[in-house]
């Protein structure tokens, strides 16, 4: 079961990346960033949401903004149309400087897609088709602790 998602129209705007997502109920932008470890998302967009907290997943999360020290992590929901992912594991991170680029297109970024959600969930990047596409194994997926 394939889930896609274009970034053509954002990547166009803005040069970067970004997947629209529903994360626990709410339409955001996630970037896509191959050069991440792990998920990240911003805090204040997490207690915004509603995200449990738990456990620092890591000490130190690598981003395209550099290393950064962990010391919140989130667990989320990302809804893919009919698919729903339970228990994403996100570290906190702070999105400011990004924002501060991506203001002037209207846009904005609440997380990252590392590469541990792209290596779990068979993430394909199609820079031709500008598309992200998570090859699922079957329709009784079943993430644990992702």
């Amino acid at each position: 079961m394939d889930i896609i998602l274009s970034f053509a129209e954002e990547i166009e705007v803005s040069g970067m990346p970004l997947v629209k997502l529903v994360v626990n109920g709410h339409e955001c932008y996630f970037l896509v960033d191959t050069g991440a470890n792990i998920c990240n998302i911003d805090g204040n967009f997490a207690r915004e949401i509603g995200a449990d907290e738990i456990p620092a997943i890591v000490d130190v999360t690598a981003t395209l903004v550099g290393e950064t020290q962990v010391t919140h992590s989130y667990s989320v929901t990302m809804t893919f149309g009919d698919i729903r992912i339970t228990d994403i594991a996100c570290a906190e991170a702070d999105f400011s400087s990004i924002d501060e680029s991506l203001k002037e297109y209207g846009l904005g970024i609440q997380g990252i897609i590392g590469m541990y959600m792209m290596r779990v969930l068979h993430g394909v990047v199609d820079m031709d088709s500008l598309t992200l596409t998570f090859r699922l194994p079957d329709s009784s997926f079943e993430n644990n602790n992702l």
